[in-house]
């Protein structure tokens, strides 16, 4: 190394900015399963299930509740076209 204490500086303040970037990059380019031992991937993909369950039983309440309100009766949900209908609504939002 250099005697002057500029370049001295700047090589050191360049070694660190290097060693800061290289821990960055690694941490953008590391899966979420590795980071910090999988630990938070774990609970995303726990809450994850959560809300699909969720979504899955508002699903099958909205449709049972608009069901009842186009139905009068059981006997309209034969018919072909209402239940075609019916089912149509139920798989958009699958």
């Amino acid at each position: 190394m250099s005697d002057n204490w500029v370049v001295q500086n700047l090589q050191n303040a360049l070694n660190t900015w290097n060693e800061k970037l290289a821990e960055v990059w690694q941490l953008l380019t590391m899966s979420p399963k590795s980071f910090k031992g999988g630990g938070i991937w774990k609970v995303i993909l726990n809450i994850n299930g959560a809300v699909q369950a969720i979504g899955l039983a508002l699903l099958v309440l909205f449709f049972l509740v608009g069901m009842a309100r186009t139905s009068a009766s059981l006997d309209e949900v034969k018919r072909p076209e209402h239940a075609l209908k019916l089912f149509i609504r139920f798989a958009i939002p699958l």
